[in-house]
């Protein structure tokens, strides 16, 4: 009798065993993150993941390949809620920054980009989702501070020059392409050969994008809410991407030197009072969006978007903008799902 007893508590400790590597359970990591990022003091979760000794992993999309290994689809499950969960919490203290003083805010951004860092140390799927988004929630709220008259803390300078330590460029899309989709989808080598132009096209291409990706995805309803975290969207995530560092290299930097030169900011001004100040000789970095960009122009055109009634949709929190009628997502998602089943089919 105690031998059957024995035998069965020995299968039953075998059972829960198997259970918790199947489920993930037992991975330490990923419990130490729930912890960390399970708080409703999204501040205390910055302090939490900075001190985190656990590496946040890379972390890709639904429809990955590991997805086919049960055990490692359920650990990136768990992840993609851990996302989720740190998203919801930004998207609430990002209005909290809104009425922070300068120091206070550069401080909160600083740790942020603590963060952004963590999640840089693996880049992947829907760790870029997550640097968007906290790249986002920074440009935005600081860009809205240097369009208010009165003056500009230094620490908004360290900012511009710490969120430009990460720039998205041609190989970050496609590395997160070859990951996602596979390394034979096209050959950087050889891209990289072709005029600017051609190298967006056949990255486009390489993932069912017929027009150029970056200016017109086909599914740029994904951009918003969580939907480049519940689907596989690499169009709609790489415009994110292009979009975002665009204002970082590019706009935010030609605004910044604006106010810092001019001897007088008003409400008001506009691409005169701009170009008395900077001039037209004034040649900004290339970003991913074609052409030389000059800095009168792009801290002219920035003032005018923070001034504008959909500046604040940039931080694609809403589950979509208000021109998005229901019709039209509705027609975008049937399109996308017969696009996708089209690429599943070809790759049996």
């Amino acid at each position: 009798m105690m031998r059957r007893i024995r035998v069965v508590m020995m299968a039953g400790c075998l059972g829960i065993t198997a259970f918790t590597i199947v489920t993930g359970a037992g991975d330490d990591g990923l419990d130490n993150w729930r912890n960390a990022i399970s708080t409703n003091d999204f501040k205390k979760t910055l302090v939490s993941v900075k001190s985190l000794q656990e590496d946040w992993p890379a972390v890709h999309s639904v429809k990955h390949k590991e997805n086919k290994d049960e055990a490692k689809a359920l650990v990136q499950t768990g992840y993609r809620n851990m996302a989720r969960t740190f998203w919801q919490g930004l998207e609430s203290y990002e209005k909290v920054l809104q009425e922070m003083s300068p120091e206070a805010f550069c401080e909160a951004a600083d740790a942020l980009l603590d963060v952004r860092n963590r999640f840089l140390k693996h880049p992947s799927y829907v760790n870029y989702f997550l640097i968007d988004s906290i790249n986002r929630v920074i440009y935005i709220n600081l860009g809205e501070r240097l369009a208010m008259v009165g003056d500009v803390p230094t620490c908004y300078d360290r900012l511009v020059e710490r969120l430009a330590e990460f720039r998205c460029d041609l190989s970050t899309i496609g590395n997160l392409v070859s990951v996602e989709y596979g390394s034979d989808r096209f050959s950087m080598a050889t891209i990289e050969e072709m005029p600017f132009e051609k190298k967006l096209d056949a990255i486009g291409v390489a993932i069912g994008q017929d027009m150029s990706f970056l200016f017109l995805p086909q599914d740029i309803h994904n951009m918003y809410g969580l939907r480049i975290l519940e689907k596989c969207s690499l169009t709609a995530l790489s415009r994110r991407l292009a979009l975002s560092d665009h204002c970082i290299g590019a706009s935010l930097p030609a605004l910044l030197s604006f106010r810092r030169k001019t001897m007088v900011f008003t409400a008001t001004d506009s691409f005169p009072q701009i170009r008395a100040v900077l001039g037209d000789e004034v040649w900004l970095p290339p970003t991913l969006l074609p052409g030389r960009h000059r800095a009168v122009i792009e801290a002219s055109d920035f003032l005018t978007a923070i001034r504008s009634e959909h500046w604040r949709e940039k931080l694609c929190f809403s589950e979509s903008p208000a021109f998005f009628a229901k019709g039209l997502v509705e027609q975008l998602e049937r399109e996308e799902a017969e696009r996708e089943a089209k690429r599943e089919a070809s790759q049996k």
